[in-house]
């Protein structure tokens, strides 16, 4: 084993974590002054400050131009193109955040122009995919640059969404967006040692270091800008290292709360609530038709359980699909 590799990539590691930890007080200060400040559904009383995964972007960006001393000019060129993708994201989420909402238009009529230049400055993924063939079910189908240019930018907007929509409670859209970074980590190594681990450490490092921050109770929230830059993130190292299947498993509990809520709000034509009532003893009672809606109203359906509790339950609901399929892929 290369213990000056293993040294170089913790390295890379806290670079990201300690400069999203760091970035992370100072940019609430900021954003709270300017007013960036959201009540908090579940708490009487209580705000949260959003679109802090500006710091993760922050931590991301100080760990990419610090690991220039560490790595050769190979491994630097795959993880700035990765990493110009994850970025992609970030902005994307970021206006979303700022100017998406409020004016009365339909957000998805605003998004088709956003959605075809993501989808475009995509593209750079085509030189870190390694195989452009679609296995599955014992047919092996090769699509060549139709695969890299089209199926897999697709599949990073995606993810991101899925990532995106699975979220609402304290930490819940962090903490299952760690597991499933864990989970892709020790997959990889498992496939092909501390080859491609790299791809994953800044991301994974600034993510580390903002969760503390967004876990119950928390004081901030991720916004948009966050939410797409760790589900592109999760997306492009999906397809950058050859475990599609694998990623479309693990994420069978994001998939499954997207068409809940595609079928109450598209099909059952049920006007979309974001958020349940809390009860007097804490647990949250989802709204009455819209139980259906999501994974985060389905449990606390089932089960009496406080904005905690049902994170913990959602948290481990993913933590089997990555282990199951760890052990499976």
């Amino acid at each position: 084993m290369d213990i000056q590799l293993i040294y170089k990539y913790i390295v890379i590691f806290l670079y990201a974590a300690l400069s999203t930890y760091w970035a992370t007080p100072i940019l609430m200060r900021k954003l709270s002054k300017h007013g960036f400040v959201r009540p908090d559904k579940y708490k009487q009383g209580k705000t949260f400050v959003t679109m802090m995964g500006v710091a993760m972007l922050i931590g991301i960006l100080i760990s990419l131009s610090l690991s220039e001393i560490l790595l050769i000019q190979a491994d630097l060129g795959r993880l700035f193109i990765f990493y110009f993708i994850v970025i992609v994201y970030a902005l994307y989420g970021l206006t979303d955040d700022l100017w998406g909402h409020g004016d009365g238009e339909s957000v998805l009529s605003k998004r088709y122009d956003k959605i075809i230049g993501v989808l475009v400055l995509s593209f750079p993924i085509a030189s870190l995919i390694q195989d452009t063939a679609i296995n599955a079910l014992g047919i092996n189908l090769e699509l060549g640059l139709f695969y890299a240019l089209v199926i897999a930018p697709i599949y990073i907007m995606v993810v991101s969404n899925l990532i995106n929509l699975h979220a609402g409670y304290n930490g819940l859209a962090t903490g299952t967006s760690w597991i499933i970074l864990l989970a892709i980590g020790i997959k990889s190594y498992m496939q092909s040692g501390l080859t491609n681990i790299l791809f994953l450490l800044p991301l994974f490092g600034a993510l580390t270091g903002f969760i503390y921050f967004n876990l119950y109770p928390a004081k901030t929230h991720d916004g948009n800008v966050g939410a797409f830059l760790v589900g592109g993130g999760i997306g492009a190292a999906l397809l950058a290292l050859n475990m599609e299947i694998f990623g479309i498993f693990i994420l069978i509990p994001h998939i499954i709360n997207f068409l809940m809520d595609t079928w109450t709000i598209i099909i059952k034509k049920k006007k979309d609530v974001r958020f349940g009532k809390v009860r007097k003893d804490g647990t949250i009672k989802a709204p009455p038709t819209m139980k259906y809606k999501s994974l985060k109203f389905l449990v606390v359906s089932w089960f009496r359980l406080n904005e905690k509790q049902a994170t913990h339950v959602l948290w481990a609901i993913t933590a089997l699909f990555c282990i199951v399929g760890i052990l499976i892929f």
